[in-house]
């Protein structure tokens, strides 16, 4: 490897020139293509310097293949020692690959200097060529190719119906009107990749902006104000953007992307946004737990914009499918081998991954399943060395560490997890560093896509033991991931281990009935207490204002805990003055609860005027009480327009009220549509009480189908079908709503026996819903529940110190 050799590509060609002249084309590309677990094909380009390799080991796979020929042969070590020594190609490689990144940036820092003197955002669709940085899957090597032709980087595309869908939102914003459109589905359905379809079919005026830096929502927030006409905003795996740490982050961003759509002038503009189902279900559905954390990101999704499915089987016409299959050997495998119609899922490699699972060593399960937790729970893509192995140990059962725990199982087991599956990213795969930034102090890896999916859904339900709590938050990248895993175990009881990362303006407790509860009475007085003592140190006369007002905001909110309701009610006064978010609410409050109604409604109007739904609801409720239905119906418009929509069913009890069936039930199905999926039990019951017992049935079965399992749930309960029961309340917790969870508890709890209600009590707050438990707790009377109230201490005196069991990895 001289150094008259210019580049990487010339080296390779060397490579193939060295084993035509001296060793006969031996090995032949198929023998050295299942040494490296690539096709034959992509061997043959490397050697004829066609393309470059985007994996070293697999390059490194080739030439030992190569060596060991040349070492069978006998050939003089000067001959080749130049050619096959590993260290010069992994020098090499770095060097090309550190140029290839500096001309890259270098075009693109061009491209955006000539953006910024024009203002626009982000790069021409027609300069978009490498689908791969817009996080489309690499797909698998064809098995076999007698031709030794090159294929394309990515496999025919065969449309389905989705695509028809996302050709009318270009074609909308084509023609001048912007679009949105969400594609859910699961891991490897095919969403990116169908939106990179879309994306290449937009004329060359178009541009394309994909916000990631510094980090996603950051991103958008300080690049939506230069976002200009004829440009596609980029939102794969749009819980990035939206389902944030701080709620408020996320919400910022949905109304900013919500403003960026409505407005004529800035338009037309092309959002095309991904989504999991599960993601979907927590920035749509029903609010619950500690209140509805995203009325903005529920009304971008489903009022400002379009969203389809993407099922996990491939349906498409069977002709475009046997086309396909003929032009490309990779569809046409995945054609003859995926089962359950999981075309696109073979395509990505899904099949090869599992079975690199299902052999894998102990160990290596336990770093997989602590792989999947990790993401889960919170903590960012980028998995350190040494939280993984901290983590695994804390999965692996003590036979399993005795008996493999030897001293390079971490080195072996990365090894396995990261080497290539049929030429795409193994279950693990190494984060390389950009040339540029700082090294890290030790390696990260990144869990598979499809992976950190099936781990949401099949470990869902299930809790760590302490230890890995205390390993995971040991070990963290930062001390934003700590803070993320440490609201994660909040929210499943485990409060002792979340006190020892979360501050006190970030813990609420679960419990202040009394101190026998975790976080009771004396830990929320000790909390308040230590506010109010931080507020005084850290604010000056030189505070700015919107920060002083943050101040005085938890000024008031301790010194309610602390029982000084005067001088609380003082502050929220010259906050509500200040239109400060909330504060006429809580003023307005105080007027209601004092009898004093016309005061509390100009408080309330004041806030509703200045765009509080908080504020537009406690509006709706006094003209409500008033009987004055028609501006209540205005104000719960515009309520729901922001995406609180309990308004539409806080309507329509109203209407039910004072009988109005007709306006009832438009509200109740507007709730529906909204994906408030508790009001179908309202709509089926307002139906059958009228006699219109077909409607009710059909509406019966589209409310099991959209999660709303109260009634089979029941029945299942009454027959003594417990587990099928447990599953039916859980199956509606996956849709996005937990009142059959809520409604199957506070019977269970109820009755002589707890037994059964403790243990689906414990089975919610494991699965992250511990919330839902404390709120029913609430409503317990320690003088008509009293065994109730003593079955709950006793689930949450618990938690702290027990992990549910293993799921199956």
């Amino acid at each position: 490897m001289t150094g008259s050799e210019s580049g990487f590509l010339n080296t390779l060609r060397a490579l193939g020139t060295f084993r035509r002249e001296h060793l006969g084309n031996q090995p032949s590309d198929r023998a050295l293509s299942r040494l490296a677990g690539i096709s034959a094909s992509t061997v043959g380009d490397w050697l004829r310097g066609t393309r470059f390799p985007q994996r070293l080991e697999q390059v490194l796979a080739v030439v030992e293949g190569i060596r060991s020929e040349a070492v069978r042969r006998g050939l003089p070590s000067a001959t080749a020692t130049s050619l096959l020594d590993d260290s010069r190609w992994r020098a090499a490689y770095d060097q090309e690959l550190e140029q290839r990144t500096q001309n890259t940036r270098a075009a693109v820092e061009r491209a955006q200097a000539l953006s910024a003197q024009r203002g626009d955002l982000g790069w021409p669709v027609r300069n978009l060529d490498d689908p791969f940085t817009m996080d489309v899957h690499h797909a698998i090597d064809a098995e076999e190719d007698a031709n030794d032709t090159a294929l394309p980087l990515l496999p025919t595309y065969i449309e389905r119906d989705h695509d028809a869908l996302l050709h009318r939102a270009a074609s909308q914003a084509e023609e001048g009107r912007s679009a949105l459109m969400t594609l859910i589905g699961g891991s490897s359905t095919g969403k990116t990749r169908a939106c990179w379809e879309t994306l290449r079919r937009l004329p060359d005026t178009w541009r394309l902006w994909h916000p990631i830096d510094p980090s996603y929502p950051e991103a958008v927030l300080d690049g939506l104000p230069r976002v200009g006409p004829r440009t596609v905003v980029w939102l794969n795996e749009v819980q990035h953007y939206l389902l944030t740490m701080d709620p408020t982050l996320g919400e910022r961003v949905a109304a900013g992307l919500r403003e960026l759509l409505r407005s004529p002038d800035r338009g037309p503009v092309l959002l095309l946004a991904t989504a999991h189902p599960e993601d979907w279900n927590r920035l749509t559905g029903a609010p619950h737990g500690t209140g509805d954390n995203h009325p903005q990101a529920r009304a971008l999704l489903t009022r400002a914009g379009s969203f389809t499915r993407i099922p996990d089987t491939f349906i498409c016409d069977p002709q475009r499918l046997l086309q396909a299959a003929q032009s490309d050997p990779r569809v046409a495998e995945a054609d003859a081998h995926a089962k359950g119609g999981r075309l696109t899922q073979y395509l990505a490699g899904v099949p090869a991954l599992l079975e690199r699972i299902d052999t894998a060593p102990p160990l290596a399960v336990a770093t997989i399943c602590a792989a999947m937790d990790l993401r889960r729970l919170g903590h960012s893509p980028a998995l350190p060395t040494a939280l993984l192995e901290a983590t695994a140990h804390a999965l692996a059962t003590d036979e399993q560490w005795n008996q493999h725990a030897h001293t390079n199982w971490l080195k072996n087991t990365l090894t396995y997890l990261s080497t290539p599956c049929k030429g795409v990213p193994g279950p693990l795969t190494l984060i390389r560093q950009r040339p540029g930034t700082p090294p890290p102090d030790q390696e990260q890896y990144r869990l598979s896509d499809y992976l950190e999916e099936l781990g949401r859904y099949t470990r869902r339900r299930y809790c760590p033991a302490p230890q890995f709590w205390s390993a995971a938050l040991q070990y963290a990248l930062s001390h934003d991931n700590r803070r993320a895993l440490a609201r994660a175990a909040h929210d499943r009881g485990r409060v002792s281990i979340a006190a020892s990362i979360l501050d006190e303006y970030s813990l609420p407790g679960l419990f202040d009935r009394s101190s026998d509860y975790a976080l009771g009475e004396e830990a929320r007085t000790t909390r308040a207490e230590a506010a109010l003592t931080r507020i005084k140190k850290e604010r000056t006369p030189d505070t700015p204002r919107v920060l002083d007002l943050l101040f005085k905001e938890k000024e008031a909110r301790s010194l309610q805990e602390l029982g000084e309701q005067e001088r609380a009610e003082a502050i929220w006064e010259e906050l509500a003055e200040a239109r400060f978010p909330g504060a006429c609410v809580s003023v307005g409050d105080r007027h209601k609860e004092a009898g004093r109604r016309t005061e509390a409604e100009q408080w309330y109007r004041k806030g509703a005027d200045s765009g509080d739904p908080d504020a537009m609801q406690g509006l709706v409720f006094l003209l409500a009480e008033d009987g004055l239905l028609e501006e209540a119906t205005e104000w719960t418009e515009r309520i729901a327009d922001v995406g609180d929509i309990y308004a539409y069913s806080r309507l329509a009890y109203r209407f039910e009220e004072v009988g109005d069936v007709s306006r009832a039930k438009k509200y109740f199905r507007k709730a529906v549509d909204a994906g408030l999926i508790d009001c179908y039990t309202d709509l089926i019951r307002v139906h059958w009480n009228e006699g219109d017992q077909d409607t009710a049935q059909r509406l019966y079965s589209e409310a099991v189908q959209s999660g709303e399992t109260s009634g089979p749930m029941m029945k299942a309960e009454r027959a003594g079908e417990h587990a099928t029961a447990d599953e039916l309340a859980f199956t509606a917790v996956d849709h996005g709503t937990v009142q059959p969870l809520r409604q199957l508890l506070w019977h269970r709890l109820q009755q002589p026996d707890t037994t059964l209600g403790e243990t689906l009590a414990r089975k919610a707050i494991d699965a992250g819903e511990a919330f839902i438990v404390h709120g029913l707790a609430e409503l317990f009377s320690p003088s008509e529940h009293p065994q109730s109230l003593k079955a709950m201490q006793r689930v949450f005196e618990s938690a702290d110190e027990i992990g549910s069991s293993h799921p199956d990895a």
